[in-house]
């Protein structure tokens, strides 16, 4: 299916004059190793969720905030931000990039934990997705990333609010911001729970995190130290063979970044610590389920625990690392080198040799390490309407044969000197190496392979950007973009035909085609009534040229996506946020029950949400319909989701004294 944009219409925007830029949506686009750009010339595909949009979603967790984003595939294993894999252009969850507050996140282990986040969404000022991988984003965004901005408050204040729901969920959240001169502080704490919504869905968790910043003669130093902690009922999650899955999950992460403006240099520096935590039990432990008798045998109504299991799996992961940057401005354009360094590595009773476990630990017998240093160097020149961006980057990875080379090209043209109408070119690179789970997991009917060979892509893309004002007082954006990404070696887990065992492997070659078309309007208009209308449509294909297995992840994709966002505020105290996805996933999954393959389906998911801040109280009431067409649907094969659910609460924020 093919999209455009009628000459015509082209004509009329041209014709029309350029608004300011509106920080509802887009707000300055810096990708975090790359060039300061302006959004209006970016060559890549980027959306940008503002304060308005994330506070319109009343969302509990970030994937919920993601979900609705074009290119964004957030497969949920379990609601409320239980665990989430998240993929962009048909990416596997392991191709996605996280930076936060200037500092690449990783997840060595496995990157099903890479949203395990210590950050209420409530404290995020700004998401930016980024679609399309490269050098810029680092090695291990093969198909893109998404960069979070979480700071403190600019003013002294406290927030407090309460949740209630289906599915006997319930959310406490508490926020402070002070802060005396240049010095500001934030520090928050939120603890939510579920009852579920079938069986083993039980969920609590619980966040903390201070975040500081200091405005000094010597640069601007932003720190922050966070923790989560998680337990949820797994039902199905990794197979359907053993249901009563369970799940307790960890992390501290701590960071200090230092940014300073000299003349026409900007340097910036961080460093950063990370560690996780993860106990998986295949057969939940404890009453009402699986218990263990004095041999060690876990036995339950159902029947016996099969002898290979041999209890938990445990995980201690940790990623330390430094970054640097420098970027020159000068009459030639603009200059930049760059590197990133991340130290990786596990413990565990499952993953790595017996060199890399811990010595007189009888459970962290085996492990892993590796180090990863990321360098880059690129420029940036103008010519007229012309802009052309040229990076050099390579991954040097202990655990890899040789350097990976990810360079990156664009060109952006202006076709009118206002930039209201912008085509852009673009050729990247991209590389990922193999998790440790994806070289060690071998469980029941599992089987990793240390033999796996890092996965490499190029991409090509093409695209516009058209903007205008419209009568009605609206900015209109519109965007299209088109994309092929030809992957090498991308590693699955499959099971070939005849085979019991799911293995990890390199697929030879894969292909994805796909385009990304965006409208976007948005108000400039406080009292406008209309407050944002975003359509996105997203169309992908696969091609792989191999058969005789059924994929896990690969090929398990979204072939078409329509995502809609509308905001609607009939007095200025009052706001309603719809938002509807459409989606039709590519593939199918063994159903147990049925005893046969089951296509996942169309799926048709509603959400809507009422915010009401009387000008008169210190209160602001919210009101949340999740899936309100009642869909029975899955993400991920036999992890059924819940049906409609609501949610509602209220935020009190006093005022602060002078």
């Amino acid at each position: 299916m093919k999209a455009h944009i009628p000459s015509v219409l082209f004509l009329l925007l041209l014709s029309k004059p350029s608004a300011a830029q509106d920080t509802l949506v887009i707000a300055e686009a810096v990708i975090q190793t790359g060039f300061s750009d302006n959004p209006e010339s970016l060559p890549r595909s980027l959306q940008t969720l503002g304060p308005a949009l994330l506070s319109a979603a009343a969302q509990p967790s970030v994937d919920g905030l993601l979900e609705s984003i074009p290119g964004v595939d957030a497969r949920q294993r379990g609601p409320f931000g239980a665990q989430t894999d998240l993929s962009i252009r048909g990416g596997s969850f392991e191709q996605v990039a996280l930076w936060v507050d200037g500092i690449r996140w990783s997840a060595p282990h496995t990157a099903h934990h890479l949203l395990n986040l210590p950050i209420d969404p409530e404290d995020i000022q700004r998401i930016q997705v980024v679609r399309g991988g490269g050098g810029a984003l680092g090695s291990g965004g093969v198909t893109g990333g998404v960069i979070l901005q979480a700071r403190p408050g600019t003013e002294d204040g406290m927030q407090v609010s309460a949740e209630g729901g289906s599915y006997g969920w319930n959310r406490l959240r508490l926020r402070k911001d002070w802060g005396k001169g240049a010095f500001r502080h934030r520090i928050s704490a939120s603890r939510a729970s579920s009852s579920g919504y079938q069986d083993n869905t039980d969920l609590i968790m619980q966040r903390l995190r201070y975040s500081g910043q200091a405005v000094t003669d010597w640069g601007v130093f932003n720190m922050s130290l966070g923790h989560l902690s998680s337990a949820f009922g797994a039902q199905d999650f990794y197979t359907a063979n053993f249901p009563q899955q369970f799940e307790s999950v960890g992390l501290w992460q701590g960071q200090i970044t230092w940014k300073q403006t000299s003349g026409d240099w900007t340097y910036e520096a961080g460093v950063h610590h990370r560690n996780h935590r993860d106990r998986f039990e295949l057969f939940r432990e404890g009453e009402g389920y699986y218990t263990e008798d004095p041999n060690g045998q876990l036995t339950s109504a159902n029947g016996d625990a099969p002898s290979w299991y041999q209890g938990a799996n445990q995980h201690r992961s940790s990623t330390a690392g430094a970054r640097g940057l420098a970027r020159l401005a000068s009459a030639a354009g603009e200059s930049l080198i760059s590197a990133d360094f991340r130290q990786e590595g596990v413990v565990s009773n499952r993953l790595g040799v017996a060199e890399f476990g811990r010595d007189g630990d009888s459970t962290f017998t085996l492990g892993d390490r590796r180090t990863n240093l990321d360098i880059a160097a690129g420029h940036l020149a103008q010519w007229g309407r012309l802009t052309a961006r040229g990076l050099a980057a390579w991954n040097i990875n202990s655990a890899a044969d040789e350097p990976r080379f990810i360079p990156e090209a664009s060109l952006s043209l202006r076709i009118d000197d206002a930039g209201r109408a912008v085509a852009f070119a673009s050729a990247r690179r991209s590389v990922r190496m193999p998790s440790f789970t994806d070289l060690y997991y071998t469980v029941g009917g599992a089987q990793g392979s240390q033999d796996l060979l890092p996965e490499e892509a190029e991409h090509l893309e093409f695209g516009y950007r058209l903007t205008t004002d419209l009568a009605s007082g609206h900015r209109l954006v519109i965007s299209q973009h088109l994309f092929h990404r030809w992957g090498r070696n991308l590693i699955d887990w499959v099971r070939f035909n005849g085979s019991s065992i799911t293995q990890a492997t390199n697929l030879r070659q894969v292909h994805f085609t796909g385009q990304e078309l965006t409208l976007s309007a948005q108000a400039k208009d406080p009292d406008a009534k209309m407050r944002y209308f975003t359509l996105g449509l997203t169309f992908l294909q696969a091609d792989e040229t191999s058969e005789g297995f059924e994929s896990n992840y690969v090929l398990d994709i979204l072939n078409t996506k329509a995502d809609l966002l509308f905001g609607y505020q009939p007095v200025r105290q009052l706001l309603l946020d719809l938002r509807w996805s459409v989606q039709q996933r590519n593939g199918g999954y063994y159903d147990p029950v049925k005893g046969r393959e089951v296509d996942f389906g169309l799926v048709n998911l509603l959400g809507a949400t009422i915010r009401w801040s009387p000008e008169s109280l210190p209160l602001a009431f919210h009101a949340r319909m999740d899936n309100a067409l009642d869909a029975q649907f899955v993400d991920i094969g036999n992890v059924d989701q819940p049906g409609r659910w609501m949610r509602a609460g209220v935020t009190w924020t006093p005022q602060a004294k002078d």
